[in-house]
């Protein structure tokens, strides 16, 4: 998401007559597009900024502005932190950047109040991927788990109209994209002037030139038939999710206010795979969350066995400040946090191993990335259900190619394949 909002910035930035600079020492503005999700990704970010200092004091005239969810998260107190920053722009206020940093507001300092009606309909992102790009058709977040800032600093939920998503698609395939990612906090809950989220991922389907669409990252209570139905019927629709767990236990689960159960979710991921077993799911899981016993964490690996994931992000768990569990007392030290971590990724490597051979000997359509970063002869694309495949081209390739690989070997995780057209 963070992504496609620098690529919407930087849109916004060419309109307004500003073109990116190949060399930061020629730079007039820097921009720092920062994230809050964790309290590392922050720390991060506070580094990153800070080297920019010396370029402030060598060019008086560079403007360092920093924009995101820390920005609404820290507010004012990053001039304390960052005192030769110049602004701090929160996520609902990219459309002034162009006035705030060029014309009558370049004396202000601070843009951080949510705006509830500001969901850039009429903005698009600069295409940054000459095959495949991402749209944010959803903002902000209603679920407030009780581990995660993310409603504090993105604000309520927002769903962009549906005929603005649906225009920036089209002008997407007409740049040559074929891929699309749909992205929101609880995209699966996208609904607008009568358009549920299945509906419009088969309105994006039926755009000539889409060839593959996918979306991150669903909520499982926001699963229903009609979605089901569409994302089994429709070719379109990669055969992947990435579909968060965070935690097998209902009793923790309840804690996080996941607003589902472990047997719920494990249903979605039997009825995905009812008409196509190797439909991936990835997923994300916290170890050690505030309150956890042993049995929870057992049910945990229990849940985990059970789903098995193709892949996994697998967390411990650490307080957040301006969260609701940051207030409870913790019950596990560092050390049994870690020690059920790596029993977690012992556990899940194994499965993604299994996972990975069970994808032998099949014939897959591939769509071409890249070169290798190993071997500049070879190249990288990934399957439908988000499986990269190494493979030796027969001919010239260009990314965005679509090429069909029999997978016959596999190399720890790593796929590799025969091209066969």
């Amino acid at each position: 998401m963070n992504e496609y909002d620098s690529a919407l910035i930087a849109g916004l930035l060419e309109g307004a007559g500003l073109r990116i600079s190949k060399n930061i020492e020629e730079a007039d503005f820097l921009f720092y597009n920062t994230c809050s999700v964790r309290e590392k990704a922050e720390e991060t970010a506070i580094a990153k900024i800070s080297q920019s200092r010396p370029l402030k004091q060598k060019n008086k005239k560079l403007k360092v502005i920093v924009l995101g969810c820390m920005a609404k998260n820290k507010g004012e107190q990053l001039f304390e932190k960052l005192p030769f920053i110049d602004h701090v722009i929160g996520t609902d206020h990219y459309r002034q950047i162009p006035e705030i940093v060029l014309g009558a507001k370049a004396n202000e300092r601070v843009f951080t109040d949510f705006d509830e009606k500001e969901n850039y309909d009429g903005t698009y992102a600069q295409i940054q991927n000459p095959f495949s790009t991402s749209i944010t058709i959803q903002r902000g977040c209603n679920k407030r788990c009780s581990y995660c800032i993310v409603p504090y600093v993105r604000g309520n939920e927002k769903n962009k109209d549906p005929l603005d998503i649906l225009a920036e698609v089209q002008m997407s395939v007409e740049k040559g994209i074929s891929e699309i990612t749909l992205l929101g906090q609880t995209v699966n809950a996208y609904k607008k002037d009568g358009e549920t989220f299945a509906s419009l991922l088969e309105k994006i389907s039926e755009i000539n030139g889409v060839k593959r669409i996918r979306f991150v990252s669903p909520h499982p209570r926001h699963y229903d038939d009609e979605l089901i139905s569409v994302l089994q019927s429709n070719s379109k629709i990669c055969h992947h999710v990435h579909l968060p767990l965070q935690s097998g236990s209902d009793t923790i689960l309840k804690k996080m206010r996941r607003q589902y159960t472990a047997e719920h979710f494990l249903s979605l991921i039997e009825a995905l795979r009812s008409k196509d077993p190797f439909y991936a799911v990835t997923t994300d899981i916290i170890s050690g969350f505030v309150g956890e016993t042993d049995s929870d964490f057992e049910k945990t690996l229990e849940v985990v066995k059970q789903a098995q994931f193709d892949n996994a992000f697998m967390f411990i768990y650490s307080p957040r400040i301006g969260t609701e569990s940051y207030l409870e007392k913790e019950i596990l030290s560092q050390e049994q946090k870690l020690l059920r971590h790596q029993q977690l990724v012992e556990i899940q490597n194994q499965i993604t191993s299994n996972r990975s051979q069970n994808m032998l000997g099949r014939v897959e359509e591939i769509l071409v990335e890249r070169p290798s970063s190993k071997d500049p002869r070879e190249w990288m694309g990934k399957t439908d259900n988000f499986k990269k495949v190494i493979f030796k081209p027969t001919s010239t390739v260009s990314p965005g190619d679509y090429l069909t690989c029999k997978i016959n070997e596999i190399r720890g995780w790593t796929l590799r394949g025969e091209v066969l057209s």
